[in-house]
């Protein structure tokens, strides 16, 4: 029931985040790619890592180099809610992660990038309440 509940305010809360989000420089550059995912065809045997902002990107970018000495995983898809932490990423850790952004919590964005990407595990650097991304 709450999972319904949710999901219509989400739905209804849409227009209003779009307007907000064209209106915000650091919002446009990515709510596209946010709202729609392009996903990860073809990727096989990927530790998801989620790492919302630069803090938790440095802390991505760390546990990428320490599982890759120390564990089977070579590929990792790594989400970030801020432009800015997807391009140091991007930059620091090259053809080792994949980085994108986390889609909104939509769950149509959600489910999207979830069949698209279906990663092995998803580790959540800093806790963060998306119920459609949990669910």
């Amino acid at each position: 029931m709450w999972k319904i509940i949710y999901n219509i305010l989400t739905f209804v809360a849409l227009p209003f985040f779009l307007l907000y989000a064209l209106s915000k420089k650091k919002i446009r550059k990515n709510v596209l790619e946010r709202l729609a995912p392009p996903g990860t065809a073809g990727e096989h045997r990927m530790l998801w890592i989620h790492a919302a902002s630069i803090g938790e990107a440095l802390i991505a970018e760390n546990l990428v180099n320490y599982m890759r000495e120390k564990t089977g995983f070579q590929r990792f898809l790594i989400t970030t809610n801020t432009h800015y932490a997807g391009e140091l990423l991007e930059r620091k850790l090259g053809d080792h992660a994949l980085v994108q952004p986390l889609p909104l919590d939509f769950i149509y964005s959600i489910r999207r990038f979830l069949r698209s990407v279906r990663p092995e595990a998803l580790l959540i650097i800093e806790t963060e309440i998306w119920p459609n991304l949990i669910w």
